[in-house]
């Protein structure tokens, strides 16, 4: 068996698939001893992978186009996430909710864990043709400030992950008006990359994690959420599992886990977006930043 250890950004229902693939074996199908860790501040997972403590790691991809070029590589090769998972919730509901509804409104967007859920959520927003100088903002904060803050009444709308925004909806503590998964398309929001030392080792074991990854996606495509409650409550026990089970097959609809592949049109809308708001100088060809053939490899399915 060979090592893999993914550093990840988090441990969230959205990274489903990397949990199916361990609970059903394809891990050590592929000889993988698959093994995952989530710091408590996110940047550590850079330093898990310089150091040899990961092997991988799982974040957005804004940070391999943030260093390409600057003194770091950091390859992708695979995404977890195809659209972004993310919700705008209001305190209370807004009939045809559009966009530029938010003009004149305070927005609060989480940035202690990183910066796409403003950098996307602005974006997709001067694409549709909010005038962002009447747009106030609340960054820089954790998810669960902003949250707190958010329920005791700070701010109009609210950037948060489509499972929160379930279940602050179920609960009428907030609902949900716009959804990044649904309305914003194609957008690598959560990929792997890794160092070109590990892609290009001799083992492959970057194909062979990509080959058990996608037989997740694969399941996931063919089987109901409700399968895996189990496995929802031991990961996740402080959340209600039934309800979870809805919100997982509302994902699963979404195209969330449709491809590991990175999506091309995806990246290049995202680089489009990161360039406007300055993370890069301008737009990274695809080409140019992820190495595609794992993910294409593992998705031709041999006999």
């Amino acid at each position: 068996m060979d090592r893999l250890h993914v550093s990840a950004t988090s441990h969230w229902p959205n990274y489903l698939p990397e949990y199916v693939a361990r609970e059903l074996g394809y891990y050590e199908d592929e000889g993988l001893d698959f093994s995952r860790s989530a710091p408590d501040d996110w940047t550590d997972v850079l330093t898990d992978l310089a150091e040899g403590r990961a092997d991988v790691v799982l974040g957005g991809l804004w940070v391999p186009a943030m260093f390409h070029g600057r003194g770091r590589e950091y390859v992708p090769f695979a995404q977890l996430n195809g659209v972004n998972p993310k919700v705008l919730v209001t305190r209370e509901p807004v009939a045809d909710f559009s966009l530029k509804d938010l003009e004149g409104k305070v927005v609060l967007a989480p940035g202690a864990g990183g910066t796409a859920p403003y950098v996307h959520t602005a974006g997709l927003m001067r694409q549709a043709g909010v005038d962002m100088a009447r747009v106030r903002w609340v960054r820089d904060l954790s998810g669960s400030l902003l949250l707190d803050m958010f329920l005791h009444g700070a701010g109009d709308a609210l950037v948060t992950d489509a499972v929160n925004g379930a279940f602050l909806q179920r609960a009428g503590q907030a609902h949900i008006a716009f959804r990044h998964d649904r309305a914003g398309g194609a957008m690598p929001n959560s990929v792997y990359y890794t160092s070109r030392a590990v892609l290009d080792r001799d083992d492959k074991v970057i194909g062979r994690f990509c080959r058990a990854l996608r037989r997740a996606y694969d399941w996931l495509g063919q089987h109901e959420a409700a399968e895996l409650s189990d496995l929802l409550k031991r990961e996740w026990p402080g959340l209600d599992t039934e309800f979870l089970v809805t919100v997982v097959d509302d994902l699963r609809a979404s195209g969330l886990w449709d491809d590991i592949r990175i999506d091309e049109q995806g990246h290049d809308s995202w680089m489009r977006i990161l360039a406007d708001d300055g993370l890069i100088d301008a737009p990274i060809p695809y080409a140019d930043l992820v190495d595609p053939r794992p993910a294409a490899e593992a998705t031709v399915v041999r006999p």
